[in-house]
């Protein structure tokens, strides 16, 4: 009898401060922790700071912010729970623009910011008891990340596999002879972007506009490891052209122009010496990582 004296005395005096404890209410705040991780762990597997963590605050945040709006200060009589809720859609977008990195002409972290603005309205969408609806919304955004992905590669669209990865050593020059040499080897480069890496190494990745030949793999990577910027060559994702098609290829081009046939510039062996003035000597070895 005491016991639940002391508890009522207790409620009375705390209640006003830290409100009750609805088990309802408690039970959205797991459901959009569980939403929102599942879509957290899909990014942070694509290499994404705003992983698993950020995703589930964000939805938590919303949620609470939303649940505030809708059923605190019960003794007002007019409210508007949605107010509160609009406010975050807004304001969640700071934060999205804050995943999406710019390089050059290519642009990264868009959907990243998409899905982190999607958990907000997970979210909300929980907070007011949607939390059915917040589940099926889950699992579309999850087809979309993995499943429309897969298709999005397939019909060309997505990551190209024509790929050269050129880890650089730390130095705020190396990109730039790096671009340098390629442009002077007569690589075409479709796109260039810095990859996350930890180590005291940076890794460019470049997209090149066409195949090469087999027997220039090779020669391309000796060229490049020329420069003592560049400390390791991986070309195992390169595509190669076969021999018989580019020689028809090239005799078709000659036929029209010969001005119009790409040449490249692998048998100067100091074409690219020159890049490496003023520079000290690099104590790292040379790794080449090719796959046939």
């Amino acid at each position: 009898m005491e016991l639940n004296i002391i508890t009522q005395i207790l409620s009375q005096a705390f209640g006003p401060v830290v409100g009750g404890f609805d088990p309802v209410l408690i039970g959205r705040l797991l459901i959009v922790l569980v939403l929102c991780g599942m879509i957290g762990l899909e990014r942070s597997e694509h290499e994404r700071a705003s992983g698993f963590r950020p995703h589930i605050l964000v939805g938590l945040g919303a949620c609470l912010m939303t649940m505030a709006g809708a059923y605190a200060l019960p003794e007002v009589g007019l409210r508007d729970p949605m107010r509160v809720a609009s406010y975050v859609v807004s304001g969640i977008g700071f934060l999205g623009a804050g995943a999406i990195l710019r390089h050059g002409t290519t642009v990264r972290g868009l959907t990243t910011a998409a899905s982190i603005w999607g958990s907000a309205g997970i979210g909300i969408a929980t907070g007011v008891g949607l939390g059915g609806l917040a589940a099926v919304t889950t699992l579309l955004f999850l087809f979309t990340l993995m499943t429309l992905e897969r298709l999005e590669a397939r019909l060309g669209r997505g990551e190209s596999a024509n790929d050269l990865k050129l880890h650089l050593r730390d130095d705020h020059r190396a990109v730039g002879k790096a671009l340098t040499a390629l442009d002077r080897l007569g690589l075409a480069v479709k796109r260039a972007t810095m990859l996350p890496t930890a180590g005291e190494t940076a890794v460019l990745r470049v997209e090149l506009s066409r195949p090469i030949k087999p027997d220039q793999v090779p020669r391309l990577v000796r060229q490049l490891l020329v420069v003592k910027s560049i400390i390791r060559v991986d070309v195992s994702a390169l595509e190669v052209e076969d021999a018989e098609e580019l020689a028809q290829e090239v005799t078709a081009l000659a036929q029209d122009t010969e001005q119009q046939i790409e040449k490249l510039n692998l048998d100067d062996e100091n074409l690219l010496k020159d890049l490496n003035e003023n520079e000290a000597p690099s104590t790292s070895s040379a790794q080449v990582a090719h796959q046939a």
